[in-house]
């Protein structure tokens, strides 16, 4: 019986060893005429914002971004625009207002941690 319960969690813990890890970000696939755009959920959007992805657009990452959620130089309708102009999300998104409000919500309740 130990033998069979030893077998079992060793199998286990092998195959979660080679599941590949899931991507942190989760998306939405909204298709367009031409192409297909990989939409991001409002945390997504807020964390990629504090990881740095969007600093050749203007948004300062880490401990800058945290402090310009505080001064009011980073808000939801700013990441939503360096967002579209990345493709990560599509133009009609900036006219989305419960998508901005649930990207300032997620903002306003951004720590860094």
């Amino acid at each position: 019986m130990q033998r069979l319960i030893l077998t079992s969690l060793s199998v286990l813990l092998i195959s979660a060893l080679q599941t590949p890890s899931v991507k942190a970000e989760m998306t939405a696939y909204k298709p367009s005429l031409n192409a297909m755009i990989t939409e991001v959920l409002p945390f997504n959007l807020v964390y990629l914002g504090y990881q740095g992805y969007f600093t050749d657009q203007g948004i300062p990452s880490n401990g800058a971004f945290v402090a310009g959620i505080h001064s009011g130089r980073v808000d939801a309708m700013k990441l939503v625009q360096v967002a579209i102009e990345r493709g990560r999300l599509s133009p009609e998104t900036i006219n989305d207002q419960g998508y901005l409000n649930a990207v300032e919500s997620q903002l306003q309740n951004f720590d860094g941690n």
